[in-house]
């Protein structure tokens, strides 16, 4: 029986014990600004800083910019992937870039909503 489960262990770190980026990874102070400073037609530029409340450290995060109009109903979204590792308990900065935004994402009216919607936790 010890065998059997010597042989579960490193399958269940694979499958049941990765965790969950979406619950690990927080993301807070989220602004969004006008640029235009690379382009005469302007940039739409959303920050923010992921915080890592888990115990996993986490690679290949996708955060996801979703913008909403005043009624509420879905207009367009933006991701982008960060590069950089997120280790237990540290902090990540990130911005999305929207190169010639439509009107309708820099209206005031315009909601913003960013989540994280991916990443990969490292097994062992």
């Amino acid at each position: 029986m010890p065998v059997l489960l010597l042989g579960f262990w490193p399958l269940a770190q694979l499958t049941i014990l990765r965790g969950d980026a979406t619950k690990d990874l927080v993301i807070r102070q989220v602004k969004k600004r006008l640029s235009f400073q690379d382009s005469p037609s302007g940039s739409l530029v959303v920050t923010g800083l992921i915080k890592n409340l888990g115990k996993h450290d986490w690679s290949g995060v996708t955060v996801e910019a979703e913008f909403f109009d005043e009624q509420g109903l879905f207009i367009d979204e933006e991701s982008e992937y960060i590069r950089s590792d997120i280790v237990a308990q540290a902090e990540e900065h990130f911005k999305i870039e929207i190169r010639n935004p439509r009107n309708e994402l820099t209206a005031d009216t315009t909601t913003l909503k960013v989540k994280v919607s991916g990443g990969r936790s490292k097994p062992f």
